[in-house]
């Protein structure tokens, strides 16, 4: 192990002379005034080898074991350019190579050592401040604590479920508040359990979480600060109309996020599109045909400002996203000039659908760039039109589309579709 090549190491000991082979060990005598130099002295001998890119110092004399405070000792974190090995480590800075250790592999090894340095991830362990470390200007520790602050705060309170700290009513507290969600209960076995045995608790506090993010939102789209914005895709059968909905709406969901929006996706079934609605921004309707709502009920879903509540039916449940996705194998004026609409003015329906997105497959196109995707903007027509739904039906459009724009690349049809036209509708105050 002493001769594994690597290019990151920690190191951790004691602040007292004996175990350091220096000829200045007296500075460990009174480390409290002599820290900085014994930081410049450890800075020093690490640069004696070649590449150092950082060097991170601090001191831990608040540490506690059941005896009381632990004695004082230093932690380190070393990054060189160029692979170093341990005896190498240990040899520069003179102290026995027990004492150094490489990271763990993995994507987080680099980040928990460094976080470990103050404590980040052990919010049962003394909270050291960013500001005790020293890294001699190789590097930003304040800043790589700031940028990973949230995924710590995520890490600490699923550590603390794991570790049993967290009962029933705090994480029930958490669901009301949006800090838990139903998919990260699932995937930890502790709080699994935990949902099985309270599971009515657990569903009301969802549904107060979905009530309340539904009211506030609607005092939103109340006061002009969004604009509750309609995407329907239409493609053949199989032809990615799905696949695209889903990435529209992870995009938006990753981009409110960023923003501070809380923004999540639900995906409606064609049975009970919304029995586990629990107040999510962006929804997926994937191929629901139209009687799994009542034509009242798709009034409410696209314009909740004259009643966001559902029929009972869905327990009237509040209904109140930013953006709605549907996808279809229909053109608008087929799904929603079918029987179940009969006695309905289409129009009310078709003027609510803020785009509609087209995909077709080209004759001789080779992937990606195989499909074609286009985007119209909905509006008024200055005369009515007739239109042909099926052999013996017509219908009477009051509004039509405006074509926007076309592409056969996928990615520029999104980043177009959402940083000129979503984006700046749902996320937006006016």
């Amino acid at each position: 192990m002493l001769d594994k090549r690597v290019r990151s190491f920690i190191f951790t000991q004691y602040l007292n002379p004996k175990y350091w082979e220096w000829e200045n060990d007296e500075l460990f005598d009174d480390y409290i005034n002599n820290k900085q130099a014994i930081f410049e002295e450890i800075f020093a001998r690490a640069n004696e080898l070649e590449g150092l890119k950082i060097c991170a110092l601090i001191v831990h004399d608040k540490d506690e074991n059941k005896n009381g405070l632990k004695d004082a000792h230093i932690h380190g974190y070393l990054e060189f350019s160029k692979q170093k090995t341990i005896a190498s480590i240990s040899s520069v800075l003179a102290i026995e190579p027990q004492y150094v250790e490489a990271p763990k592999k993995g994507r987080y090894g680099r980040l928990n050592c460094l976080a470990y340095l103050i404590h980040a991830k052990n919010l049962d362990k003394y909270q050291y401040s960013p500001e005790e470390v020293e890294t001699f200007e190789t590097f930003d520790y304040e800043e790589f604590i700031d940028d990973n602050l949230e995924d710590f705060k995520k890490y600490n309170a699923t550590d603390k479920r794991k570790k049993g700290e967290i009962g029933l009513d705090l994480a029930l507290q958490e669901v009301q508040q949006g800090k838990l969600k139903l998919r990260e209960i699932m995937r930890d076995e502790n709080l699994a359990l935990l949902y099985a045995n309270h599971m009515n608790q657990f569903n009301d506090s969802f549904n107060f979480y979905g009530l309340r993010n539904a009211m506030l939102r609607l005092d939103e789209l109340e006061q002009g600060k969004y604009d509750l914005t309609v995407l329907y895709i239409q493609g053949a059968p199989g032809i990615g109309k799905s696949f695209l909905a889903r990435e529209v709406a992870q995009k938006v969901r990753e981009y409110g996020n960023k923003h501070g929006f809380a923004s999540d996706v639900f995906s409606a079934s064609s049975s009970n599109p919304f029995d586990d609605y629990y107040g999510e921004d962006i929804l997926i309707l994937d191929d629901l045909r139209q009687e799994s709502l009542k034509v009242s009920d798709w009034l409410k879903l696209f314009d909740p400002l004259n009643t966001a509540r559902m029929s009972a039916r869905y327990r009237n449940k509040m209904i109140v996203p930013r953006l709605v996705i549907l996808a279809n194998y229909q053109s608008i004026e087929q799904f929603f000039g079918s029987f179940n609409f009969k006695n309905e003015d289409i129009n009310q329906f078709i003027r609510r659908i803020s785009f509609s997105s087209k995909i077709t497959e080209k004759s001789f196109g080779i992937p990606p760039f195989d499909r074609i995707y286009s985007l119209s903007a909905s509006k008024k027509l200055n005369e009515p039109e007739n239109m042909r739904i099926s052999k013996n039906e017509f219908i009477t459009l009051n509004y039509g589309t405006k074509l926007l724009f076309t592409y056969d690349d996928k990615e520029k049809f999104i980043n177009e579709l959402l940083t000129q036209h979503v984006y700046p509708r749902i996320f937006s105050e006016k």
